[in-house]
């Protein structure tokens, strides 16, 4: 499963402040795929690709049930997160700006 482009575009919006970003989505009931966030101030494009990211910043995993919720608005990152619904590991500032980017409805 790869991101809707209205998610990238809202990406694109993040300040990074890692020369290149690298957030790994696991999914254990569907493909594995990760995203790469230029670094800020740089007009290169959010790129998202199957498979494992080399040195990922973050590690979110969930379930594609899970991220489609939180991708459509219908749950929010945080509330997923309190739920164990989603787990992630590493750079917890980061994870912290990616959940405000989905807020639900």
């Amino acid at each position: 499963m790869q991101l809707p482009a209205a998610v990238i575009e809202r990406l694109q919006r993040l300040s990074c402040l890692h020369p290149l970003t690298r957030v790994q989505f696991r999914l254990p009931d569907a493909s594995d795929f990760y995203v790469a966030l230029p670094p800020l101030g740089e007009d290169l494009a959010v790129t998202s690709e199957f498979g494992q990211a080399k040195a990922p910043q973050l590690v979110l995993e969930m379930s594609e049930r899970t991220l489609q919720a939180i991708l459509a608005g219908t749950l929010s990152a945080r509330h997923a997160f309190l739920l164990g619904d989603l787990c992630y590991s590493g750079d917890r500032d980061l994870a912290a700006a990616l959940a405000d980017l989905f807020p639900a409805a």
